[in-house]
Parts: structure tokens; C-alpha cells; sequence
């Protein structure tokens, strides 16, 4: 699937999280917001890791929260997944516990 940004950057997962780092960098807020919810709306069993990494490293609390509700709502597919293992503590833990009181 891709998104257009401003007529101008046609995003994908690779480019969305390229830009979103890039944004973030530069304070480009409103591309930031544009990968942010792209990436949101785009997680899957293939790039949920990657997406989830990037999230914690810019801090960007909406993104986390993207993706600790989906490993929850995916976590009996996704802990079957090699990549698995490579999610981090924090949100592995935000997720169960967003799974078990779902």
C-alpha cells in the first residue's frame, strides 16, 4: 500500500521509517505525524519488530501504542514468529498485559 505525502513522497514501510528517523531529526513535525500514522495503520507480521524498535528509540508514544496493541491483539501468531525474541521487554510486557485484561 502507499501513501501520498503532500503530493510529493509516496511513502512505503522502508520509506516511512527512513523519513520518520529523518523527520524526527529535523524536527519536520508534520511528516513525522504523516509516518507516524502510516506505519500505525500499516503494522503486520513483517514489520512489527522494525516498527516497534523505532518507536521506542524517537520516543514516539503513539507509534509504541500502535504497536503494543497489535502484538496483544496478535500475540498467539506472532510468538511463533522467529523475530519474535526481538521485541523488547517493555513492550512484550505492555502487550501481555494489554492481552490478558482485554
Amino acid at each position: 500500500m502507499e501513501y501520498l505525502y503532500s503530493d510529493h513522497v509516496e511513502l512505503d514501510e522502508t520509506s516511512a521509517l527512513e523519513l520518520l528517523k529523518q523527520a524526527d531529526k529535523y524536527s519536520v513535525n508534520e511528516l513525522k505525524k504523516e509516518c507516524e500514522t502510516y506505519l500505525a495503520q500499516n503494522l503486520n507480521t513483517e514489520n512489527y519488530v522494525a516498527v516497534a524498535e523505532i518507536a521506542e528509540i524517537l520516543d514516539v508514544v503513539s507509534l509504541r501504542e500502535a504497536t503494543v496493541s497489535y502484538v496483544a491483539k496478535n500475540i498467539k501468531q506472532l510468538r511463533q514468529k522467529k523475530d519474535f525474541g526481538k521485541i523488547s521487554d517493555s513492550i512484550l510486557r505492555d502487550s501481555i498485559v494489554k492481552f490478558i485484561v482485554k
